[in-house]
């Protein structure tokens, strides 16, 4: 009778540990640069990562020491440790600011980006793994933004029971958002979007990324968005209980930051910037833990400068102190 009370008592524990509050202030423990660009690269940056087979996988943006940009992926890996001699493997086309997950209703992998033929594109996979496997170029995404000098960037791709969205950016102070029933996906959002957020430029700039919060009854949602501050680059962080409503702030200025200079911990760079909390699973309810985030992202020396495709991007991980 004790040995199945403790071992219920420690099952009971474990179910427990599975949910956590989200903070509303955060603080964070920095691992340093975990990789230096191979290939001929001078950059890498835009970090989308899945769990895939009990190892990491992870795809990312290139930028040679010319003008051109290009995609990559990292091989498997067990401990983000090992980034550093994983083989960087060349994609023959450039899927910039790459969104990687699984879409289960369909069983087939996604990898949408920006700057294809249309506003955004996607290419479908059954083996993520193979960097040069994928599909041909498919529309994710036709509309269009004015008062922006970038036009759509960004995008981030979640679903929920009924219906799958797409947030974006355009380096104006605006966050967007466009839908479409589960059932149609993959496929295109169309042409038509609303505006979620409005605020400075600054304040809203680019790099949205959402998700879902593992253990929230009702759902609950994690949005995070890259600003300009004083000391560099960081995140804000919204929170809202419909994909389809209104956000709430969460961590979301310079001194109070989702993650920033200011909560890193991290040495080697100002910018916490564009880049993936690490997921629980790799569908596209994009899920998280709030127990154990941990934030893959793109920084670089400060002393660095000059064109922005050759700044000197570099992936770092964030782990929440508790």
């Amino acid at each position: 009778m004790r040995l199945i009370t403790l071992i219920s008592l420690a099952t009971a524990t474990a179910t427990a540990q599975q949910y956590c509050p989200l903070p509303t202030t955060y603080k964070w423990k920095d691992s340093g640069v975990l990789a230096q660009p191979k290939n001929g690269w001078v950059s890498l940056k835009d970090f989308t990562t899945v769990p895939y087979q009990g190892k990491h996988l992870v795809y990312a943006t290139t930028h040679d020491s010319g003008s051109t940009w290009g995609s990559m992926n990292f091989g498997l890996i067990t401990n983000w440790s090992e980034l550093a001699s994983a083989p960087q493997n060349k994609m023959n086309y450039a899927t910039v600011a790459p969104s990687l997950f699984h879409f289960a209703p369909k069983d087939i992998w996604v990898l949408a980006y920006q700057w294809g033929p249309t506003s955004f594109s996607y290419r479908t996979s059954s083996d993520p793994t193979n960097a040069n496997g994928w599909s041909n170029v498919q529309t994710l995404f036709t509309g269009r933004i004015t008062d922006s000098s970038t036009g759509v960037i960004d995008q981030a791709v979640i679903g929920d029971n009924s219906t799958m969205y797409l947030f974006f950016c355009g380096d104006n102070g605006k966050i967007y958002r466009a839908s479409m029933p589960i059932g149609n996906f993959p496929g295109s959002f169309g042409s038509s979007y609303q505006v979620v957020m409005s605020d400075t430029t600054n304040n809203l700039f680019e790099a949205v990324q959402v998700y879902t919060l593992e253990g929230e009854n009702p759902a609950k949602y994690l949005m995070i968005v890259e600003a300009i501050g004083s000391g560099g680059r960081y995140f804000r962080s919204f929170t809202s209980n419909n994909l389809g409503g209104s956000w709430t702030p969460n961590a979301a200025n310079e001194n109070n930051p989702f993650a920033g200079k200011r909560n890193s911990g991290a040495t080697w760079t100002n910018d916490i910037s564009h880049g993936e909390l690490i997921r629980v699973t790799a569908d596209e309810t994009m899920l998280v833990n709030a127990c154990n985030l941990t934030l893959l992202y793109q920084g670089r020396s400060p002393s660095s400068g000059g064109d922005y495709g050759r700044l000197p991007y570099r992936p770092g991980l964030l782990t929440l102190q508790r």
